[in-house]
């Protein structure tokens, strides 16, 4: 008796958790069903009612604003990168752009070269913008021009006495080289330091003949190529100067000396102050754009301008000795890569028309009054509109936009035109029954909806909590992509459920009027609407023939089985050897000019490095703890990945060492002395140029003891790199110096390109993350959703499948993972996951018949595909039409959307219509129907087309 009521107990048990998919499908199917009747009631109401929310939330709009700062785009507001750029900013408070072009030819160095490149410089050097009358001067980075008082003997100069310095050091140099900041009479020096002319700093090979074209007619070949060697101190600056460095494509001779060279570099300095720079007004829409002032972009667009005509000129010039001219300015890549970005938007706009004539084609039938013409406009504009519905609610929280949120209008694309399909698909499988015709447009309405809406909420809810998942990630562009998206998918779902029903009866009701399809106050009087045969469709027949004699064949299913296990290995392979970086001249469009400057600058300067420098704060005990710096300095001079450094604090040791007789690394001085030192080093003939290295509190000024440190830098370059299983541990390295270094205070390295470095870091583990907790969120979700854990199952193993086999494929199309494919992937889970889960959540709630004993799973395979198969494959239809004009487009981003999207869309289709009914053929749930009589198949196919 015991043992029965046990048993009793279980198959009661069983029996409650076997009925909750159904009783949940069910509850969900009455929702629905009372949903849609009550907007079929009312759909004028729902339509004003969708339209009040529209304008309510279209308000926050007025609260727009556009993220255009790089730093807090793509890199963790938490992260070294953007921490140390934010004290950067408010500490050094100024910093240098770059303005450089290259004379290219057979030689350079020959006479006519030098001379044509002084003509050039000197006609750049005159730019003036035309309205607001800026000039070079105006922008320029400016420091003292000590020519003509450095490098002197002693017996060479007048001056005597030495007032500055209470210790006499004059006993104790001898035979060193006269230094004028400690030897002459620091009243009388600093006269002269103070007096001398400030000079736009540039670096230009003409400085070693102060920019005289006679000069250089004067000189031999032979003259010229010995001045090259052998001057390494700007006879206009008198600053120390490695020339060679701005030679490219250089021949030596058998000593070791530049005997000649294709390319000549010239570098223009330009002043930016960081608190005048307003990224919102500067920066650009692609959030590419580097730090400027308006001056300096004014400026530098006039550069731009006269320089093109420059270059156009020399390439039509004939017998030009081969010169041909390169150049490229601080905002080249910033207006370039912005407007590549968005240049073939043109193409994206035609991809819409397409996809809406395609989807007209699908939802109507050929007839005046079955053409659903304004059905199709107000179902494309609730996409839209939910995309600026969604921008509006994010901007009024405060959410920022950003560059790569323009693909969002793809995924609204993809998820609204399919749920669209899905309730047409229903609404005709609904109109196969004529006991159907009978009832009222209300009723089936309520009923169509009802069937339909629980497979729209399902993929809808799954895409929506795999987005929020992804908001988790410190990126801030992409957790502001996730956000925006899923609000957009959100009000999709909200908009096809209410506006699109509502307007759906209000078309249906025209049809029944017999009203024409684009001017509804046209009556067709001699109409018939006609029940239409489902199995004479073209849809219906292929899909039929293709799974009924094919796929789902013991042979076919075999078939399948063997090549998805070989895509499987093969994207395994590929996954394997998936490469990482971003490399940022994909941005720029081929054929610039910018592009080609980019060409031969690696052509002729292949081992340029990357600058960068070691930033200390005004927190640290510089007399202290300056054998520490000293160290680091050292070690990063000896590290193999640092190309050249300028170790200011090791000339300036030695300078200490040299007249005055002490070791800074063993010993320590006071504050005072430090800085009298330091005062003295930055005045001198070999300190001066470090002038820029440092920021101090106060005005320094020679003759005084330098003032308290803010900042100070160690200005170095990073050997070139190839990948970022190079730059990565070379940035990792240097930080891991500094660490080491042990400095009691602010001290770290920064460098601009840290930028792309850090998210090329970031990106790999952040994409498994998202990609991760996304699939976790998808099983949970349709666990809830479906409540059937067999069908959660293979709706997880199917996007699995289509993501690993993207990511595998994106290997062979030489397509790395970056930020760019990383919100690809994150779109790819998005529109998976509706491809499996409405052939799961049909085959799930495809009738059983009871009498039918015959392969029953194979059996609600083919009927489940049958009904919905057409409209999945419609769905996806319209998205590859949406990006398919992005296959012809030149930006990067765009093309990197279009593989991405096309592999999968090809593969998500694969795996939703072809493995997963072949899966769910043999090891399928139970049907959640069971119709009492046997049902002929035709009422449970879909006419898909007249």
């Amino acid at each position: 008796m015991e043992l029965h009521e046990n048993r009793a107990k279980e198959q009661l048990y069983h029996k409650f958790w076997h009925n909750i998919p159904e009783r949940l499908s069910k509850g969900v199917e009455h929702f629905f069903y009372r949903l849609g009747m009550r907007v079929a009631q009312n759909p004028y109401n729902w339509l004003l009612g969708c339209s009040i929310v529209i304008l309510l939330c279209l308000s926050g709009l007025f609260r727009f604003r556009q993220e255009k700062n790089p730093v807090k785009l793509w890199s963790s507001p938490d992260s070294d990168f953007a921490l140390d750029t934010e004290w950067l900013m408010s500490h050094i408070k100024e910093g240098l752009r770059i303005q450089t072009f290259i004379l290219t030819g057979d030689n350079v160095l020959e006479q006519e070269a030098l001379i044509r490149l002084n003509e050039i410089t000197k006609q750049i050097i005159s730019i003036q913008t035309p309205i607001e009358k800026i000039s070079w001067t105006d922008v320029c980075m400016k420091i003292p021009s000590i020519a003509g008082y450095t490098h002197r003997t002693k017996r060479e100069d007048p001056l005597s006495g030495d007032d500055f310095f209470d210790d006499d050091v004059t006993s104790r140099i001898n035979q060193t080289s006269f230094e004028p900041a400690i030897h002459a009479d620091i009243k009388f020096y600093c006269d002269v330091i103070n007096s001398l002319p400030k000079t736009c700093l540039m670096f230009s090979i003409l400085d070693i003949w102060n920019f005289d074209s006679a000069k250089i007619k004067q000189d031999s070949t032979e003259e010229i190529i010995k001045k090259i060697n052998t001057i390494k101190l700007s006879p206009t600056l008198g600053h120390s100067m490695n020339f060679s460095e701005l030679l490219g494509g250089i021949t030596l001779d058998e000593k070791g000396r530049i005997i000649a060279a294709t390319a000549i570099k010239t570098q223009l300095m330009v002043h930016i102050k960081y608190l005048d720079v307003d990224m919102d007004k500067s920066g650009n829409n692609a959030g590419t754009a580097d730090w400027a002032t308006f001056e300096v972009l004014t400026w530098e667009s006039a550069f731009l301008e006269f320089t093109k005509k420059l270059s156009n000129k020399l390439q039509n010039e004939r017998n030009n000795n081969s010169l041909e001219f390169y150049y490229e300015a601080g905002r080249s890549y910033g207006d370039l890569s912005g407007t590549t970005m968005f240049q073939d938007i043109d193409k994206l706009s035609l991809g819409v028309s397409l996809m809406f004539l395609y989807v007209l084609a699908i939802l109507s039938k050929y007839n005046w009054v079955e053409l659903r013409f304004l059905l199709t406009s107000v179902g494309l504009f609730c996409v839209g509109t939910a995309f600026l519905l969604a921008v509006g609610i994010c901007s009024l929280i405060g959410i920022p936009y950003g560059p790569i949120h323009t693909s969002l209008p793809f995924l609204l694309l993809g998820l609204g035109v399919d749920d669209i399909f899905v309730f047409h698909a229903y609404w005709k499988q609904l109109h196969t029954d004529e006991l159907m015709l009978s009832k009222s447009l209300t009723e089936r309405i309520g009923l169509t909806l009802g069937r339909s809406g629980s497979a729209i909420t399902i993929t809808s809810f799954t895409d929506i909590v795999a987005f929020l998942i992804g908001a988790t990630t410190v990126l801030p562009s992409l957790r502001s992509f996730c956000i925006y998206a899923a609000m957009g998918i959100l009000i999709t779902y909200l908009f096809q459920i209410t506006f699109f029903i509502a307007y759906f009866t209000i078309d249906s009701r025209r049809i029944e009027q017999k009203r024409n399809g684009i001017l509804p106050c046209i009556v067709h009087e001699n109409f018939t609407p006609k029940i239409s045969d489902p199995s004479n469709a073209f849809s219906w027949k292929f899909i039929h023939v293709l799974y009924h004699r094919a796929i789902l064949t013991t042979p076919g299913k075999i078939i399948i089985i063997i090549i998805t296990l070989i895509m499987i290995s093969i994207s395994i392979a590929g996954s394997i050897h998936l490469k990482q970086g971003f490399d940022p001249a994909l941005l720029v469009p081929k054929g610039s000019y910018l592009d080609q400057f980019t060409i031969i600058n690696d052509q002729k300067y292949s081992d340029q490095g990357y600058e960068a420098f070691v930033l200390m704060g005004d927190n640290i005990d510089y007399s202290s703890e300056f054998s520490k710096i000293i160290s680091l300095t050292e070690r990063l001079e000896n590290a193999s990945f640092i190309q050249n450094i300028e170790p200011w604090p090791i000339k300036f040791a030695k300078f200490v060492s040299t007249f005055y007789n002490i070791d800074l690394k063993t010993t320590k001085i006071t504050d005072d002395n430090f800085h009298h030192y330091l005062s003295k080093f930055l005045v001198s003939g070999t300190g001066g140029k470090y002038q820029r290295n440092f920021l101090f509190n106060e005005t320094f000024t020679c003759g005084k003891n330098a003032p308290r440190i803010i900042a100070t830098t160690i200005d170095f370059k990073y050997k070139r790199f190839g990948s970022p299983s190079q730059w990565i541990p070379a940035m990792d390295d240097s930080k891991q110096l500094v660490s080491e270094a042990k400095i009691e205070g602010y001290a770290t390295v920064w460098s601009v390109i840290f930028g792309p470095w850090t998210s090329d870091k970031m990106i790999t583990q952040e994409v498994s993350r998202n990609l991760l907790l996304a699939l976790i969120c998808v099983m949970s979700t349709t666990a809830v959703l479906i409540a059937e854990v067999q069908t959660c199952i293979w709706i997880l193993l199917s996007v699995l499948l289509t993501l690993l086999n993207v990511c595998g494929f994106m290997t062979f199309w030489g397509q790395p993972i970056n930020m760019i494919s990383s919100i690809s992937l994150q779109l790819a889970i998005g529109l998976s996951v509706d491809y499996a889960a409405h052939v799961a959540h049909a085959f799930l709630h495809t009738e059983l018949r009871k009498d039918d004993d015959d392969a029953p799973r194979t059996t609600r395979a083919l009927i489940a595909v049958r009904h919905i198969g057409a409209a999945v494959a419609y769905g996806a239809g319209s998205t590859l039409f949406a990006v398919i004009m992005l296959g012809f487009s030149k930006s990067y981003v765009f093309i990197a959307f279009f593989r991405i999207f096309l592999l999968m869309i090809l593969l998500g289709l694969w795996h939703g219509l072809i493995v997963l009914p072949v899966v769910l053929s043999i090891i399928g749930p139970p049907s959640l129907r069971v119709a009492e009589q046997p049902q002929p198949m035709s009422v449970s196919v879909v006419d898909d087309e007249d």
